[in-house]
């Protein structure tokens, strides 16, 4: 199933940016897409795709990977911690009403899955990378470093809420 995400468009912010090129960007929107479809039975809705260079404050829930290989750097998947509960709770097929540890793993597996995609993807257009295990923020406020990255934020409108990428890879 194919989302309402324009790849195209994001395709071209990224080839912006001054290190993401658009074919380093669009898997993990392709990946997330497809993911969320699959996992959640959620179509997402792209919001203003932008560029940004200084450290990312953490959303409630925040779970980052880590990329090696032909690419190197992170991917943040953000969200509201009721963002978080939704999508772990649709994943689970039980009501979740707060970040247990369950509801914690149900969501750093869905960033471990849409990494896990998108890194396929990435091999496809001859980049072949490693991902690490997801690690997960719980709590708002955290900063997190790209150092001289530029983090490329797609915004997934969802209809339990926003769902963030920031993808700061580039070439190695």
């Amino acid at each position: 199933m194919k989302a309402n995400v324009n790849l195209d468009e994001a395709a071209r912010v990224a080839a912006e940016a001054d290190q993401a090129k658009a074919e380093l960007v669009s898997p993990f929107l392709e990946a997330a897409a497809l993911v969320l479809w699959q996992e959640c039975r959620e179509q997402p809705s792209r919001g203003r795709v932008h560029r940004v260079r200084s450290p990312r404050t953490s959303d409630e829930v925040s779970a980052l990977v880590a990329l090696t290989g032909s690419v190197a750097g992170l991917v943040i998947y953000s969200m509201s911690s009721a963002t978080a509960c939704a999508l772990a709770s649709r994943m689970i097929g039980e009501t979740v009403e707060s970040l247990d540890p369950m509801a914690q793993s149900a969501i750093a597996e869905l960033a471990n899955v849409i990494t896990g995609q998108a890194s396929i993807l990435l091999e496809q257009a001859g980049y072949p990378s490693d991902i690490s295990p997801p690690v997960l923020l719980v709590g708002h406020g955290s900063s997190i470093a790209t150092f001289n990255l530029t983090r490329v934020v797609v915004p997934l409108e969802l209809s339990v809420g926003r769902f963030s990428i920031d993808v700061a890879i580039r070439e190695t």
